[in-house]
């Protein structure tokens, strides 16, 4: 590719030079934290849940079925409970 094509490729719009730097990473809404913490988390429970309703000698799906309802139960309640003690308080406004 020649130089000058080179250059205007970095010129273009939505182009971010010869050399791009990282682009800057979004900032994170706390909902999207909450979001990410309880995925991570759940998933986890539900992996463990599986591993222990396999491991046991008597394979018992409703009991597995049963795990896994509560754990996704648990995880509703955590999200609201989250949101709950997370949310933003906005201020009053005063008339004056």
């Amino acid at each position: 590719m020649s130089r000058r094509l080179n250059r205007q490729l970095g010129k273009a719009p939505g182009g971010r030079g010869i050399e791009p730097s990282p682009r800057p990473r979004a900032a994170r809404t706390p909902v999207q934290r909450l979001n990410r913490i309880l995925l991570i988390g759940g998933s986890g429970l539900a992996v463990g849940a599986v591993l222990l309703a396999l491991l046991t000698p008597p394979f018992n799906p409703q009991l597995l079925g049963l795990n896994l309802g509560a754990i996704g139960l648990g995880l509703l309640m955590g999200k609201g409970l989250g949101m709950f003690m997370f949310r933003r308080v906005l201020p009053t406004t005063r008339n004056k």
